[in-house]
């Protein structure tokens, strides 16, 4: 049986994302190595082994989904860190979600439960 769920992230600049995973969206670094690290909150940054287009990363991608009480006040957080939104605090009926890639091309968005 399955109990918990990981999303891991193809990269191909471990220093970069970092700065972008721990440092922009403050994630809690749990461990570290060379080419990957994984963070508290369930997600992992792995190095891509071949260097390959941003299209070929996201050729199989899903979005990662980061939940917030207060997705007006994340989204003015992360703003100020320099995350760019492709969608911001947009009502979809029963949440509210806002699109940002990450420091790879990789699609993000936050979700806030409005029901």
């Amino acid at each position: 049986m399955m109990d918990r769920i990981f999303s891991v992230v193809m990269v191909r600049d471990m220093d970069r994302a970092m700065r972008f995973y721990r440092d922009a969206l403050g994630l809690h670094l749990a461990e570290e190595q060379e080419d990957w690290a994984f963070f508290s909150e369930g997600i992992g940054l792995m190095m891509s082994e071949i260097p390959v287009g941003l299209e070929d990363l996201r050729m199989n991608s899903v979005i990662i989904t980061l939940h917030t009480d207060n997705i007006e006040e994340t989204f003015r957080d992360l703003m100020a860190k320099g995350v760019v939104f492709s969608v911001t605090p947009t009502d979809v009926g029963g949440a509210k979600v806002a699109t940002f890639n990450d420091s790879e091309g990789n699609y993000l968005q936050l979700l806030q439960f409005t029901d």
